[in-house]
This record gives C-alpha cells, structure tokens and sequence, in this order.
C-alpha cells in the first residue's frame, strides 16, 4: 500500500541515476540521496530518492527523511514517512516530526507516519483520532487509508460505509483492492452485528458487485432467515455477477433457504441467465439436498438433458445429492450413463451410487459398455472423425488433434462469444462447452478437408525438424499465425512445429 500510494509522484521521474543500492550502501551514494532529497527541484526526484534511502537501510539518513516530512510535495513527505518507519528503532529521534505528520492533509503522509509510529512503539489509541479524520474525509484514498488503520480497532459498522463504497467506485485500482480486502474483513468475521448492515446494502446494491456480502450473509450460523427474501431478489440483479453469487449463498443456507427453492428453479430454467449462472444454480439445488427433492428433482430431471454439458453434470450430480428421494429420476440418470460425454456419464454414476447404492456393480457395467473408446491413434487414421465430426460441427475456427481425441473451435450462437468446444473421442462427439473469441474470424468447412492426408504429414514433420525419432503430440487444423490462411500444424515433442498448406505442401518450420 505505502509504495503503490506514492507511484504516481515516482512516474514523473524520469531520469534518475541511481538505481537501488545493496544494503551496505556507499557513504557517498546516501550523501547524493539525500542531496536530491533536499535540493532537487523535480518532485519525482525528491519522491524516490526518500523512498530509496529507506530501501537501502540509510539509519543515517533519519534527520535528512524527518526535515522532508515538510516538503512542498505530499508524495515526498509520503515516501519519507514510510522510509523513516522502515528503519526501524533508528528513527527514534524523528516521533516528534511523525506526530506531527499525523495532521498532513495528505492521507498517505498520515498513514505512513502512525505506521511508523505504532512500529516504534506509540500505542494505537494514540493514532486513531488521525485515522478517524482521515476515515471522514472526501475521497476513497483518504477513507480506505483510515479504514485499514482503524479495522481492527472500531466496531465494523463504522468502517462499513467507506469500505463498501470504495470498493466499487474510482478509477484507482489500488484503492479499490484496498477497500476491498478492508470490506472482506469486516464482513467475513461471521458477527451477527453486521447483519442488519449487510441485508440494508444488499437490498440497495444497484448495478455494484455483491458476491463479497452474499458470500459473507450466508456464512453466519445459524443461517440468518431474513436475509432469504433479499437474496432472492438479486436473482435478477442488473449485474451479471450477482444472480449466480446470490444463488451460490442459497445453496449455503441449507434448510433455511427452502422457501427460495421455485426461485432457484426458475434461475435454473431462466433463457437470460448465462450457462455458469445456471450450473450454479443446479450445484445449490444439490446443496439443500432431500429437504429440496419434491420440486427440485423433476425440475433437475429436465435440465438433465440441457444442451450445455455443465448444466447436465452439475443437475446429474444435483440428482444424486437428493438420495433416494430423487429414485424417479434413474432412468433419466441411467440414460445419462451413454451420454457420448464422458465427464456427463462419470456424474451420472456418482449420482446412480447414491440414489441406488445397491447397484454399484450394474450401474458401472453399463456406463463401461457404453464409453466411446478410440481404438488405434488419429495420428494414423481420421478416417471416422471425417465422417462423424462435420454432421455435428460442419465448420470450425480450430480443430486440435491428439492421439486419442479431439477438439474442434467451432460457431455457436447460444454462446455469450458465439463460439463453442466441443470433443471427438472414439466415433462420438460431445458439447459445447463456452469457447472465449479471439480475434480470428476465418471458418473452414470440414466436408471440404483432405484428413486422409494427415498420416503422411506426421511421419514427415519430426525428420524435416531434424529429429526423426521425435514422438509428434499433437496436430491442428488453424487459421496460423495472424489468421492468414488455413492450414495443418504438425507439433513435434522438444523439436518444433511445422507448417503444412492445406494441400500438404510445407509451409514453414520452427524448431525449438
């Protein structure tokens, strides 16, 4: 905090010829610091060359640091507080100029000198008048400083305001982290006297992030009842954040938040609410357990079978947290067992082994019957993947090629990026899951691609590299480099890539 505080002044520097010296600093580089500290015109100058004689344990520097605790530049008298605060038991002699420094208009003097202060022994009850004035004062930087002094010394109700605030307004990145790891503390300590400050702030959040508050209102036990009906409402907060945090909290609340639960349905079912925002929902459902199960479980039965895989596993998974209560759901649980997604058929077992523990063995026997297996490696044949993958994604941004499987970077309208992941394993193909956008907007049609000729570049790409025994890992399909052209990149362990047209013809190498 006392260096990022004084960065701006350091910026301004902008031709400084010492850089930090070792511990056993040289008389005469102390002497040309505090020279500068002293006579140098350029503020920035003055800024770090009082942060620098702290830096390199300067104890002969204290006077030159307490005399710049007066400089015309808050930074200066900033940077030599913290300094005089890092040299320990030396700066002794400089209190009277600290406790002076605590009525700076600066804030950053302020807290930079009581924490030097309480270093060299002056009791907190001393310093918190200086952190209560700057606590009221008009900016964030001011307020979070005097927060962070006073966090463990007033009741968290009186820092809340500023914290809160500050954690969500401003430009300056450092003062809301600050503000906000002064919020965290304040609210996560679990006392029932925060509650009626948390629920007032929730109930007013506006567009501001509440994840820290729900998170910190749900933690408390016994569960805090009231606070039901509020996190409720942010279900349909204006910022996107807060529906799936506010779920996230229902779900911590156990039997206290049964009354949210066609809420949280609806959540579940919602076409606004994005794909992580449902999943979470799903994953609470799962969380109020048997208490839940009578609405819960055709609701989770339905978005068993979403078109978005996390939504499917987190509502299998949903399904087998209910235990027994959920036994309508085993034959959507048991068709869930083929899904061509592996990770879709491993939750759907977990689930089965806790909705039907007597039949662990027969639950297994079918999920292992029905995993898709590639048999023979794909750096061999492709032949299978040209027929099965365009039926399900005809065009592709990307298409990454392993031994045993695939994944192809493909359109996707329902996603928030308009692109989607999905997997080739052994004749079947699975997904989407969200694929980020990149700036490569060029597609390829896979009915238009030669993949039998895939094999030949394998075997040619390790010895053009100069490593004929290398072991290739891994084959992509891409737009390259710039998204210029289409073509095949052969990757060959600890040797390089190569670069192949679409034709087969080499592009360009690059060896490691």
């Amino acid at each position: 905090m006392t260096r990022a505080l004084v960065l701006p002044a350091l910026v301004l520097a902008t031709a400084l010829p010492l850089a930090l010296a070792p511990a056993s600093a040289a008389t005469k580089d102390v002497q040309k610091l505090e020279k500068q500290l002293a006579k140098d015109k350029d503020a920035g100058v003055r800024a770090r060359a009082a942060w620098d004689l702290g830096q390199i344990g300067a104890t002969e520097s204290v006077p030159a640091l307490a005399a710049a605790l007066d400089d015309s530049s808050g930074a200066v008298r900033a940077n030599a507080a913290a300094s005089l605060g890092k040299l320990g038991a030396a700066s002794k002699p400089a209190i009277p100029q600290l406790k002076k420094a605590l009525d700076d208009p600066y804030a950053p003097v302020v807290g930079n000198a009581a924490r030097a202060l309480a270093k060299l022994g002056t009791p907190k009850a001393q310093l918190i008048p200086a952190y209560r004035r700057i606590l009221n004062g008009n900016d964030c930087k001011a307020r979070v400083t005097g927060a962070k002094g006073l966090v463990n010394e007033v009741p968290p109700t009186e820092l809340f305001d500023a914290a809160w605030a500050c954690s969500q307004s401003g430009d300056d990145y450092d003062v809301r982290r600050d503000a906000g790891e002064v919020l965290r503390k304040l609210v996560n300590r679990r006392d029932r006297v925060m509650v009626p400050t948390i629920l007032d702030a929730l109930s007013n959040v506006g567009h501001r992030d509440a994840g820290d508050l729900t998170s910190a209102i749900s933690s408390i036990e016994p569960p805090v009842k009231e606070a039901v009906p509020v996190l409720v409402t942010l279900l349909g907060s204006r910022n996107e954040k807060n529906p799936q945090a506010a779920v996230r909290a229902l779900g911590h609340m156990g039997a206290a938040a049964l009354p949210a639960v066609p809420d949280m349905i609806a959540l579940l079912n919602s076409t606004k609410a994005d794909v992580d925002t449902r999943t979470t929902a799903a994953e609470a459902l799962g969380r109020l357990g048997p208490p839940a199960a009578k609405q819960a479980v055709p609701a989770l039965m339905k978005t068993a079978s979403d078109k978005w895989p996390k939504v499917r596993s987190a509502s299998l998974t949903a399904l087998g947290e209910m235990g027994p209560a959920a036994k309508e759901a085993v034959p959507v649980l048991r068709a869930a067992l083929k899904d061509a997604d592996v990770g879709i058929g491993l939750a759907a077992r977990n689930a089965l082994f806790r909705v039907q523990p007597d039949k662990r063995q027969e639950v297994s026997d079918i999920m292992d019957k029905a995993r898709p297996v590639q048999k023979g490696s794909l750096f061999d044949d492709l032949s299978l993947l040209a027929s099965a993958l365009p039926a399900k994604v005809p065009e592709v941004y990307e298409l990454t090629i392993y031994d045993k499987f695939a994944y192809a970077k493909a359109p996707y309208t329902d996603s928030k990026t308009g692109r989607g992941k999905f997997r080739y394993e052994g004749g079947e193909v699975s997904g989407p899951e969200e694929e980020s956008a990149n700036n490569c907007k060029k597609k390829l049609l896979l009915s238009k691609v030669d993949f039998s000729i895939v094999p030949k570049l394998v075997q040619q790409a390790p010895g053009l590299l100069g490593a004929p025994a290398g072991k290739v890992d891994m084959v992509s399909l891409t737009g390259g480099v710039f998204c210029k052209s289409f073509g095949w990149m052969v990757h060959v362990d600890d040797a390089g890539f190569v670069m192949f047209k679409l034709d087969g013809k080499v592009d360009k190498l690059q060896r490691m």
